[in-house]
């Protein structure tokens, strides 16, 4: 009888509660799937949901992470204007589900995550308003929502996940599509773009590649140079940047030397360190000039000629084609203002007789939010950005993170610099991989770990 007693005040009525809506969810699930999944989905959500605090954390965001990167290839080049909603989006649903479980147990960060909710939720309905509900609109809605889902898992972790994990889990999850990608640049495979074979790993495009292979250098040197030395990292900094390399991608490129420049002058410390990156920097320049493609890809964009009246020129090169789209989608937002089409709306934009642009993405991000929530959503957008590199300032001066501010601020800058030309958190994988690093550095702030905690995952 005592047994039983001290039983009984050791249970938890929270506990006993789940436990019992856990039990009810799997009786009902089974009833239902013997008619539909699709009734089942429901409480497969509800039981994803329930268990969202109980799974293994660094396992479950690894293993989806590397699933997301060696599936891209299969999402088409058009994936962004399909509409279609295939593993991509199932991820995506996966992290916000287990998000919205681990706010409801732990909510820490659950206003910043309350009002990006609020934000998505507004221009998609205003997307709905103007266009009707689509595939498309939801589509984008889920893809934002799940990187700001892996956001709050990886601020939700309770030190689980530190930026040397983070910066890890990024390297184990792109090193295969890495490898391919360098593998592909000696076999002259790859994808072919206008004529130019260029390698793209695992990617779906070389511009998407390009991203997640330069933050995963430039984690990786930081993992080098601040988290142990191991030689397993400056063996990871070397293969990304060649797989970077290998891509070919202008914008993407210009966005690593940037973020590798950046990490070298705010990074306090040795000058050995500083002369260490501007060497990686110098030779990626010559490795790429070297080349006959890369020196092809410099004459061609710097023969572009920014010329209205004659939009063929304007077609036959990448930058031209940018410029020609920037024009559509700039008529685009004089339609809307204010508060603009809503999400979804650019990547099914009507192209014209002369380059048709119907389904191709904006290839600049400041733009399409432009046209998507108009000046109040950009507004916000770029204030956000503001608060988050400040904070990410005042971290870089903080003792006993290891310079992890100064990564978190490289990462940022290389982003926001190539979001100017490229469709950088289009790219999902490339948002989620800035989002694991980034929001692990602002997390760490709170718990401050001893090197020897950081360098125990290496």
């Amino acid at each position: 009888m005592a047994g039983l007693a001290l039983s009984a005040r050791r249970l938890n009525p929270r506990v006993a509660l789940w436990l019992g809506c856990l039990i009810c969810v799997l009786i009902a699930q089974g009833i239902a799937i013997t008619h539909s999944y699709l009734w089942a989905a429901p409480l497969v959500c509800v039981l994803v949901v329930a268990v969202a605090t109980d799974l293994p954390i660094i396992l479950f965001t690894g293993v989806i992470l590397t699933v997301r990167v060696l599936s891209d290839a299969s999402v088409s080049t058009q994936g962004a204007g399909s509409g279609s909603v295939g593993l991509s989006g199932g991820i995506g649903v996966l992290f916000i589900l287990v998000a919205v479980g681990i706010l409801l147990r732990r909510r820490r960060g659950l206003w910043p995550a309350a009002m990006a909710a609020l934000w998505l939720c507004l221009w998609t309905a205003i997307a709905v308003l103007v266009d009707g509900a689509s595939t498309e609109t939801m589509r984008q809605t889920v893809r934002e929502g799940s990187v700001v889902a892996l956001a709050v898992i990886v601020y939700n972790s309770r030190g689980a996940i530190t930026v040397s994990v983070a910066a890890r889990l990024v390297q184990l999850a792109g090193i295969a599509s890495a490898l391919l990608a360098i593998y592909q640049l000696g076999t002259h495979t790859g994808l072919d773009i206008a004529g130019q074979i260029r390698a793209n790993g695992t990617f779906n495009h070389p511009d998407g590649a390009v991203m997640f292979f330069a933050i995963a250098t430039v984690a990786s040197l930081w993992r080098y140079v601040d988290a142990g030395r191991h030689r397993s990292d400056a063996l990871f900094t070397a293969v990304y940047a060649a797989a970077a390399a290998a891509t070919f991608s202008l914008d993407g490129l210009v966005s690593l030397l940037v973020m590798l420049m950046a990490f070298g002058v705010l990074r306090p410390g040795s000058p050995r360190i500083r002369l260490g990156t501007y060497a990686v920097v110098g030779l990626l320049v010559i490795a790429f000039l070297a080349t006959p493609l890369g020196a092809e890809r410099i004459a061609e964009e710097t023969s572009t000629k920014v010329d209205s009246a004659s939009t063929h020129a304007l077609a036959s090169t990448s930058l031209g084609w940018r410029f020609y789209k920037w024009g559509l989608l700039i008529t685009q937002w004089e339609e809307n203002p204010y508060f603009g089409k809503g999400l979804g709306t650019t990547t099914s934009a009507e192209g014209n007789e002369v380059v048709t642009t119907a389904g191709h993405a904006p290839h600049n991000e400041y733009l399409r939010y432009l046209v998507e929530t108009g000046v109040v959503g950009l507004a916000i957008l770029l204030w956000a950005a503001v608060i988050l590199i400040r904070r990410l300032n005042r971290l870089r001066k903080m003792p006993g993170i290891l310079n992890a501010g100064t990564l978190g601020i490289a990462i940022a800058i290389g982003c926001l610099l190539d979001a100017v030309a490229d469709n950088t958190f289009l790219y999902t994988t490339t948002a989620y991989a800035a989002a694991l690093i980034v929001v692990a550095v602002l997390s760490s702030s709170s718990s401050t770990p001893r090197r020897s905690s950081l360098t125990r995952a290496g």
